[in-house]
Parts: structure tokens; C-alpha cells; sequence
């Protein structure tokens, strides 16, 4: 079978829904670093759908700064991809063509930098997952103590990190005088502040005249992102190829609905993304509380809890009247009580709305991929709302609960706890660290997790009481099973304490 490409989409006989519109014409003036899967299932489509409806003539370069490799999927076929969009028993493909170009800066650094530096891109978009900005996750600072951060203050150029990157970009952007807004799309609560932050800090250690640059010529809006997309699977690959006619390495696979709300700080012409349905918006805080706390946290929570029941993914999770009952009061009865209102985004029919996705069949989301990086994830989604309510004085037992999930989770891949699984977060040396100093006590275990103030944060972290319910809860988890514990949560009061 003939492989996609620009070449064998114009002969194929199938009715396949291609790009509408000359790609030859269009002009590269967008990239996007970190082209995975949910960012061509996401902002790719919104770039295409511009095209299509010829408000802007901007397509985009696409760069990965490590594996999986870019080129090697996406190159022989000129960029050209497939994304299916699945609901129960039904499935929309489409050839998505606003990828011009693919580089991968691990192969071809000096080439993929010179590419972005191009002063006729205006806008840079990223996904590199929230543990690529080498932040501290309770802070939002620049975390001085990682390696990579380390290494690349050491060296001139050819850094790795992803501050170190940008900085080494807008260095040579800098010497063509051309200005450009990058933009963060990972799961981060004010995404652009932190990558303006990390940016910044390593710049101002780096090279000053750098970033007093940074400071006149870079935006970082902030944005908020919003699309189920599980990691594609063989038959994923081999459903595109029937419904197409080509074989086609670069498919990808996400659920029909979709959310772009972006800050309106631009230095350079906005793409046309709003023809498509994106916000652009004075304030996307309000937008990223809701989301991260109502349908990432459900995530991270049924994760946690569903790989504890034994539940391979999150469907299968939802269709779990307890588990589903948990996640529902953990939201309505606690993070809903230190939520924003956001019109079109009330809690409760936003809620019910993150379930029935959820709960979609055709969208097989691994629990243990939910649960990768949970270190990065858990304190905009559960452990913030947490310390807001324990400010008012209010009790919060499922998402202390949820916490305690997250710990029992973790402890489970280890040896001394059962090695039931592997776990995948970059605290997971400190976590065998603490395995083995616990002999396995789970009690002994988390308290010493609690401890670690860059995930926790001062409050947290110090306080001995709360470090004594999580420890509570990850021994009844493992020891009095899922369903009884979370049933004992669900019944606890939630006032003050």
C-alpha cells in the first residue's frame, strides 16, 4: 500500500477529506515545538481550518527537541498526517496539511534552530509536556538543581533543556532583530508566566544583554487547551489506512470535542485561530482553573484509583458507579467551592459534560498514561484547590483521598510494595529512595513523600496532620481495598475542621 504524501493524495480513489486549499501557496509562518499527538489532533486542526477558510496563508515547521523522531514520521509524507476523530461505533478521518515541514532538533540541531529563527515566523507554539520547562512545580521557578539546567549554563550553545533551547533561538532572533511571541500549550496553570519565567531566569544567568532583549521582544501569552487524545495504537494505524487507502505513520486519534482559549498578548500578526473557534481573551486564568480542576483532575484521580481497582483505562473507570460517584463529590462538594465563575463553564453542566467524554468507548486512555508525570500535574489539579480550602478551614477528604491515591500508586510499582506495575514520573529516584528507607511501611513511606517540598510546598509539606490523613489513606487503599476506603471518604464531613 502506497504511503500518504502530497504526491498519492492527489491519485487516490477513496473520498478522503484532504486539505482544501494550495499548500504550495501558503507561506511558513508558524512553527510549534514538540509535535506529538495532541498537537496535531489540537492546534494543527485549528491552523488547518484557517487555511481552509482562507482567513490567514500561514502553515507552520514543526520541530522535536527529542524522540519520538518527527522526520521519520512525518517527513516522507511531505507532513501530511491523518487524524481520527472517534465516538462510540463512529469515526471521522481527515489529512491534515498545515505541517509544512518537520525537523528534529536531536539530529540537526544548527538546522532546526536555523528554521525558527526565520524572522517570518511570528508565532511559536509548544508542547513538551509540563516536566520539559525544568520549573518547580509548587513554585513555578526555574529549577536551578536540574541537570540539564546545569549542563547548559555550562555551555555556549547546543544546550538541551528547553529554557536553554530558547534561549540559544532567541539569541540568534535577537541578531535578525525579529521579534516573536512564543506560546506554551501545556497543562500548566499561567503557562505563558512560567515559560516567561524559566525563559527569562536562564537568560538573565546566561546573558543579560539577552534578556533585557527578551523583555522588549518575546510575549508568552498564556492559553488554555482542551482535547482528549490517547497515544495511537496499531489498530488506530490500521483503521486510517482503511478508511484512507494510504499507510500513514503520523495518525492520530482524539475525541470530537474541542477548546483553544488564548490570552490576547501578541507582538507579532495573531494567527487566525478564532475562524475555528478559538478565545482570544484578556484573562485565561478563569478557563484554566475550571479545566484543570474539574476534567484533569477527574483524570488524575480516576487514574490513580482505577489502576488501584484494577481498571485498565478511563471509560473503563467512568463505567464504575463508585469510582464515578468519588470523582463527582470530589468536585461539586470540594474544588467547586474555590472555583471561578467562567459563563459557558458553570461547574455542574461542566461536570456532567467531562464524564459523558470520559466515558466515550472509543477513546481508550491508558490509566498509567494518565498517571505518567504525576509530579507535574497534581498540584494545579488537586493539591491547590486542597490549600485553598484548608486556608478557609475546610476539610477535604476525597481530594485528600485522591492524594493519597497518587502515593499508594506510586509505592505499588516499587518492590518492597508489590512492584505491581512501572511508574513514570522523574521522582521516581526519590520515591525507590524512600521505598527502601521504608522497609515497606506504607505509612513511614508517605510521610516521607509528603515531606518533599517542591511537589507539596511549604504548607503542605509541614504539616504533620495532613502528612498523618494521606498516610491514613494509602494504607486503607492497599490494605482495606479501594471500594471501602472511598466509601469511608465520601461519608466524612466537610467543614470545618
Amino acid at each position: 500500500m502506497k504511503r500518504l504524501s502530497s504526491e498519492t493524495i492527489q491519485s487516490s480513489h477513496k473520498r478522503v477529506r484532504a486539505p482544501a486549499f494550495d499548500r504550495a501557496a501558503t507561506r511558513i509562518g508558524l512553527a510549534h515545538i514538540g509535535v506529538g499527538a495532541f498537537h496535531r489532533c489540537h492546534q494543527a486542526e485549528y491552523t488547518e481550518d484557517a487555511l481552509e477558510a482562507g482567513a490567514d496563508d500561514r502553515a507552520e515547521i514543526g520541530v522535536n527537541l527529542r524522540p519520538p523522531s518527527i522526520e521519520g514520521q512525518l517527513a516522507a509524507q511531505d507532513g501530511l498526517y491523518t487524524r481520527l476523530l472517534v465516538e462510540g461505533d463512529k469515526v471521522e478521518a481527515r489529512v491534515v496539511g498545515s505541517i509544512r515541514q518537520v525537523l528534529d532538533a536531536e539530529r540537526d540541531r544548527g538546522r532546526a534552530l536555523a528554521a525558527l529563527a526565520d524572522p517570518g515566523i511570528d508565532v511559536i507554539t509548544m508542547t513538551v509536556t509540563e516536566k520539559g520547562y525544568c520549573h518547580v512545580p509548587a513554585s513555578g521557578e526555574i529549577d536551578w538543581g536540574r541537570t540539564e539546567i546545569v549542563d547548559d549554563l555550562a555551555r555556549k550553545s547546543g544546550r538541551q533543556s528547553l529554557p536553554g533551547f530558547l534561549a540559544d533561538l532567541l539569541s540568534r532572533r535577537m541578531a535578525a532583530d525579529a521579534p516573536v511571541t512564543l506560546v506554551s500549550c501545556d497543562n500548566i496553570p499561567g503557562n505563558g508566566r512560567i515559560l516567561q519565567t524559566v525563559v527569562a531566569s536562564f537568560a538573565e544567568a546566561a546573558d543579560k544583554h539577552l534578556a533585557g532583549w527578551i523583555a522588549d521582544n518575546v510575549r508568552f501569552p498564556s492559553t488554555m487547551v482542551d482535547r482528549i487524545v490517547p497515544a495511537t495504537r496499531p489498530q488506530d494505524i490500521e483503521r486510517a489506512q482503511e478508511l484512507t487507502g494510504f499507510h500513514d505513520e503520523g495518525v492520530v486519534v482524539g475525541e470530537p470535542f474541542r477548546q483553544w482559549v488564548l490570552e490576547d498578548d501578541f507582538n507579532r500578526p495573531r494567527p487566525r485561530w478564532d475562524v475555528a473557534g478559538a478565545e482570544f481573551v484578556s484573562d485565561v486564568e478563569p478557563y484554566e482553573f475550571i479545566k484543570m480542576r474539574v476534567l484533569n483532575a477527574c483524570q488524575s484521580a480516576l487514574s490513580y484509583l482505577g489502576a488501584l481497582s484494577r481498571l485498565g483505562t478511563t471509560c473503563d473507570d467512568v463505567a464504575d458507579p463508585l469510582l464515578k460517584s468519588f470523582v463527582s463529590r470530589m468536585i461539586l462538594a470540594e474544588s467547586a467551592t474555590v472555583l471561578p465563575h467562567v459563563p459557558g463553564m458553570e461547574v455542574e453542566p461542566y461536570l456532567a459534560l467531562t464524564l459523558s467524554r470520559l466515558a466515550n468507548p472509543a477513546i481508550r486512555h491508558s490509566n498509567h498514561q494518565i498517571a505518567t508525570d504525576g509530579s507535574q500535574k497534581i498540584n494545579q489539579r488537586i493539591l491547590q484547590p486542597l490549600r485553598e480550602r484548608m486556608a478557609k478551614g475546610l476539610a477535604s477528604p476525597t481530594l485528600e483521598m485522591a492524594v493519597a491515591g497518587w502515593v499508594a500508586y506510586l509505592a505499588k510499582s516499587q518492590p518492597t510494595f508489590g512492584d505491581a506495575w512501572q511508574a513514570s514520573d522523574p521522582l521516581m529516584p526519590f520515591v525507590a529512595d524512600i521505598a527502601r528507607r521504608s522497609s515497606g511501611g506504607i505509612e513511614a513511606f508517605t510521610r516521607l513523600f509528603v515531606a518533599n517540598r517542591a511537589v507539596f510546598g511549604d504548607a503542605l509539606g509541614g504539616d504533620a496532620a495532613f502528612a498523618v490523613r494521606i498516610a491514613s489513606g494509602a494504607h486503607a487503599l492497599l490494605s482495606g481495598g479501594v471500594a471501602t476506603t472511598l466509601h469511608g471518604a465520601m461519608a466524612e464531613p466537610i467543614a470545618a475542621r
